[in-house]
Order: structure tokens, then C-alpha cells, then sequence
């Protein structure tokens, strides 16, 4: 099975990009959790913690859309140590403004306006550097979201460590290293960065393109998936009395959607990307299932396994059908409007379980992840364009 993935990183460059990303990208899955954690132990009011959180959250969302346009027209090279800067500039000003609510708002706004898209930068290379080998995109897609996995398995364990044994400001300054050194190692790289393509013409926009339309919010299916288990399952390890557990359980849920994704990445599929789109979504929704029933850590445990196993292969059947959907000249935007719609999902998702578990408890709240992969599978039967190329075999 690692074959698939030993071949993928012979292509030249590739470990060099990928690692570079990687470092980069890991503040993603640290600085959410540490605005909490600083906000929290300098100020004690979980609401204003809430707030802050949010708003970055958003703007990270929105704002993603408009750089990963900007990183189309003018090139990795120039944008990425651009934003890496504004971005840690706007870290800096959140972290000097302890007393000033509306400070730290401005701070953590700018912050997270200008945070690169590093997802799909990285997604895009892989684009590039293969473009002769079609037939690897999808495992190159794999590994992708196994690092994501990975970033959110130890992002929070680092984060808290960080937290509690250094410093509450450690997990951001950490941040600002981590993303300025790693996006400008990786706009040093310049044999592997996708060219920039010049026109005239005005660029088309990507929802012009047929099925488009659909990848955000199949995208936004999956946040609310992530993030209405995930709430759901911290009030559940509550409500047993076993909140320890809760870090443990979601683990298992990164651990195994990671092993997932390199079983399916590393697999030569003969369906076209839609079918294999639809596949997965019909398997995550039917693994989700018995998360409904578990009624004690035990049972959750077993069934965490399993759904964790099914939500990856799905994630990468969608980046990899947005691709195909999207000419190269626009692709970071495309793959950023579906991670975005991801976010955004992922905060929906979160906040309406905590309504519903607020109302009725955690007996009926994960019907929500389950209900999110169905909308999901709804969006996947979508007619795909028969004119894209290559949609066969992949």
C-alpha cells in the first residue's frame, strides 16, 4: 500500500513542497484552540473567548476566497510571504491587546483575513507537478488529507501542552514562526510553483464553470459532519462522566479517517470521480449511523472507529472532482471555495448541535453528522458536465 505513496514522492520537489506546507499549515490546527485557551485563562469569560474565536474563524473563511484569487494572479512567490506577514502582524496586535475587546477583534480580523489558503496552495503544486501523470493526483490528494488529519491529531495535544506548561501566548507566537518560516520556504521553491497565467481577458468566474456550484457545498456537508460530532461528543463524554475521554475519541476519529484516506489514495478505482464521490458520501452516511445508538464511551468508541474510517475517501473524492471541474489558471480558488465551504459547515454545524443538546441532550444529537453526510450524498448525484476530460479513471 505504501508503494503508491513512496512513487508519489519521487516526483522532484514533491517532499520539499509537501514538508514546507506542512510546517505552515500546522498553525491552522493551533491557533483556534489557543485564542481560546488565551482568552480564557487572561480574561476568564468563555464568551469573549467564543467571540474571537468566531470571528477568526469567519474571516479565515471569507478572506480565503480573495487570497487564494489573488495567489492565481500573482503567483505563490510574491503572495504567500505577503500574508504570512499581515497575518502574523495581525497575531501580534491581538496578542498586545488584552484589555481592548474591540483591539483584539481588529487584530484577530486581520489575522485571519489574510491567512493563506495552504490547503489548497499545496493541492495546487501537486496539480502542477503531475500534470503528466494524471493517476497520481488522487493519491497525491490522499496524502493531503492525511496530513490534514494528522495537523488536527496533534495540533490541539501540541497546543495545549504549549498552554499550560510554557506560556498561554506560547501556541500563537508558536504559530507566527511555524507559518512565516514554512510559507517562505515554500515560496523559495520556485521549480514547483504552478505559472502564472496571464491574460487580458477577463477571468470567467469559477461558478461559470458546470457542477462547480455544487463542491462548496458538499464541502460545507462535511463541516457540519466534523463539527457537530465533535461537540456532540464532548458534551456525550460529559454526560457520562468521562470528559478525559473526549480528546481520546476524537483522536480515533483522526487516527482512523487517516488510515481511511491511505487505503483508498493508494487504490487504482475504475468509476468515474462522481461515482466514486457518490460511493463515499452513501458509506459515510451509513457509518455514522450507529453513533446514534451508542449509549455508553465503549459503544461510541467502536462506532468513532468506524465513521472516522468512511469521512476521509470522501474528502478526497471531492477535491479531486473540483480539479477536474476547474481550468489550472483558477484552481486555488476553486479548492479554496470548497474548504472554505468546509469552515463555514464546520461552524454551523458546531453551533446548531449545541442548541439542539442545550434542548433535547446528546440521545438524538448525532442523527446531525449523519444527516450532514446525506446532504452530502443529495449534492454528490448532481449531473457532473459529460465534456470535462478524464473523469473515468482515477
Amino acid at each position: 500500500m505504501l508503494s503508491a505513496y513512496r512513487d508519489l514522492f519521487r516526483t522532484p520537489g514533491a517532499w520539499q513542497f509537501s514538508s514546507a506546507t506542512f510546517l505552515a499549515r500546522l498553525p491552522i490546527a493551533v491557533v483556534m484552540l489557543g485564542i481560546v485557551l488565551y482568552i480564557a485563562g487572561t480574561t476568564g469569560s468563555y464568551a469573549q473567548a467564543g467571540i474571537i474565536a468566531a470571528v477568526f474563524q469567519i474571516c479565515a473563511a471569507v478572506g480565503a476566497i480573495f487570497t487564494s484569487r489573488m495567489i492565481d494572479k500573482r503567483g505563490q512567490r510574491l503572495m504567500l510571504p505577503m500574508l504570512a506577514i499581515l497575518n502574523s502582524v495581525g497575531l501580534v496586535i491581538f496578542l498586545f491587546s488584552t484589555d481592548n475587546l474591540m483591539t483584539q477583534i481588529i487584530g484577530i480580523s486581520l489575522a485571519g483575513l489574510s491567512q493563506p489558503a495552504l490547503g489548497a496552495v499545496v493541492r495546487a503544486r501537486w496539480v502542477y507537478v503531475l500534470a503528466d501523470k494524471p493517476d497520481k493526483k488522487r493519491t497525491a490528494f490522499a496524502w493531503e488529507s492525511i496530513i490534514d488529519e494528522l495537523m488536527f491529531t496533534i495540533g490541539p495535544i501540541f497546543t495545549t501542552v504549549l498552554a499550560v506548561h510554557i506560556g498561554l501566548q506560547f501556541p500563537i507566537v508558536i504559530s507566527i514562526v511555524f507559518m512565516m518560516t514554512g510559507s517562505i520556504l515554500l515560496s523559495l521553491q520556485r521549480k514547483t510553483e504552478p505559472p502564472i497565467h496571464r491574460s487580458n481577458a477577463p477571468k470567467a468566474n469559477i461558478f461559470s464553470h458546470a457542477g462547480m456550484w455544487r463542491m462548496p457545498l458538499i464541502g460545507a456537508s462535511f463541516g457540519w459532519i466534523f463539527g457537530s460530532y465533535e461537540v456532540t461528543t464532548v458534551a456525550f463524554a460529559n454526560a457520562a462522566g468521562q470528559p478525559e475521554m473526549t480528546g481520546f475519541i476524537l483522536g480515533v476519529w483522526a487516527a482512523c479517517s487517516g488510515l481511511g484516506g491511505l487505503w483508498f489514495g493508494h487504490r487504482a478505482w475504475n468509476y468515474t470521480l462522481q461515482r466514486q464521490l457518490v460511493a463515499c458520501t452513501v458509506i459515510s452516511t451509513l457509518a455514522l449511523v450507529p453513533a446514534i445508538f451508542a449509549r455508553s464511551i465503549p459503544t461510541l468508541f467502536i462506532a468513532t472507529m468506524l465513521a472516522g474510517a468512511a469521512i476521509a475517501p470522501g474528502l478526497i473524492a471531492t477535491y479531486s472532482l473540483t480539479e477536474r471541474l476547474i481550468p489550472s489558471a483558477t484552481l486555488t480558488e476553486a479548492l479554496t471555495w470548497t474548504n472554505s465551504g468546509m469552515i463555514l459547515g464546520y461552524a454551523a454545524g458546531a453551533a446548531f448541535s449545541g442548541l439542539v443538546i442545550d434542548s433535547v441532550g446528546t440521545t438524538f444529537s448525532y442523527i446531525l453528522p449523519a444527516a450532514g453526510a446525506l446532504m452530502a450524498v443529495v449534492l454528490a448525484l448532481g449531473a457532473t458536465p459529460r465534456h470535462i476530460p478524464a473523469l473515468v479513471a482515477d
